[in-house]
């Protein structure tokens, strides 16, 4: 337990910010989730919606400093070699 004031504020702090980083982390998670089971299944449409939610998602990650611009540029780029993929098979 903190002792001091501000090590209480501190910990209050960290505790929201963990919750918030959780949240989009797990919507980023379950976005790719769905990305991959399109990406399984061949369906190219439903597969390139999706594609664009996990852009905006991996967008909103580095927006809010939970992930790094070079994490977020290595993971672009993975899923759009998935989507070339796709493009490609079909």
């Amino acid at each position: 337990m903190p002792n001091t004031t501000s090590a209480k504020k501190a910990l209050k702090q960290s505790i929201t910010k963990k919750s918030r980083n959780k949240h989009f982390s797990s919507l980023y998670k379950e976005n790719i989730k769905s990305l991959e089971r399109a990406i399984k299944s061949n369906s190219v449409e439903e597969a390139n919606s999706l594609l664009s939610k996990v852009y905006s998602s991996i967008d909103k990650l580095v927006k809010k400093n939970i992930i790094h611009k070079n994490n977020w540029s290595r993971k672009k780029s993975k899923f759009a070699k998935f989507a070339k993929s796709l493009s490609l098979k079909s």
